[in-house]
């Protein structure tokens, strides 16, 4: 059975071309461009791995993390940012037991890859 993965990231043009490599890859992708759609798609849809960009516009990653972590839901969470202190604020906010994994942007590809697939 195919892995479900919802991609969260603002980033229209980088989230297609993620998605086209993980379809690629044998994983069913669907894509939500801001943290209040992801959401959304979450409240609906059961997913094994959620890559979640944490700078978007309307709902960023953090808040939509503490919104989700009142959802029951058995999904895999990576987090995906180009801040380095990343893990940190996360740990700050009590919200490190739900996270599977940090990339950081820009990431290697290989380096995804095998993080999503160790989730």
């Amino acid at each position: 059975m195919k892995r479900k993965i919802l991609l969260i990231d603002d980033d229209k043009e980088l989230s297609e071309e993620l998605s086209d490599l993980l379809v690629s890859e044998g994983y069913l992708v669907q894509a939500a461009f801001d943290g209040f759609e992801g959401k959304q798609l979450i409240k609906k849809n059961v997913y094994d791995i959620i890559l979640l960009d944490i700078k978007m516009p309307i709902l960023d990653g953090v808040d939509l993390l503490k919104i989700i972590k009142n959802i029951t839901f058995k999904a895999k969470i990576i987090l995906i940012s180009g801040k380095p202190s990343l893990e940190k604020e996360i740990n700050k906010q009590g919200l490190l037991p739900m996270i599977s994994g940090f990339v950081s942007k820009p990431f290697d590809i290989q380096r995804l890859l095998n993080t999503i697939k160790l989730a």
